[in-house]
């Protein structure tokens, strides 16, 4: 099919296409709106995976950063517990 042809078409339908001459002025209105919310679509659903996956790699920030603090929290409960048995007097 020659660039021509194809510049032509309008809209593809059930395997089929239209060119301008197929269509009535209110069919090509329709498809030209078609067209429209196909590519809006296309578009969104660009975004939506590129939000999947900010957001899993927000959730993976989140978790590694959640395990810093533990550990650091870990560490200075171990040091304020020797440093509390470093203060007790030795039993006897």
């Amino acid at each position: 099919m020659s660039e021509e042809v194809k510049n032509d078409v309008i809209i593809n339908f059930n395997g089929r296409e239209y060119k301008a001459e197929d269509l009535s002025e209110d069919q090509a209105n329709i498809a030209a709106k078609l067209n429209v919310a196909q590519r809006k679509l296309q578009s969104l659903q660009a975004a939506y995976e590129d939000y999947v996956i900010t957001s899993e790699y927000r959730e993976m920030q989140v978790k590694a950063f959640a395990e810093t603090v533990e550990a650091e929290e870990a560490e200075e409960a171990e040091v304020i517990e020797e440093e509390e048995r470093q203060e007790r007097p030795p039993m006897m």
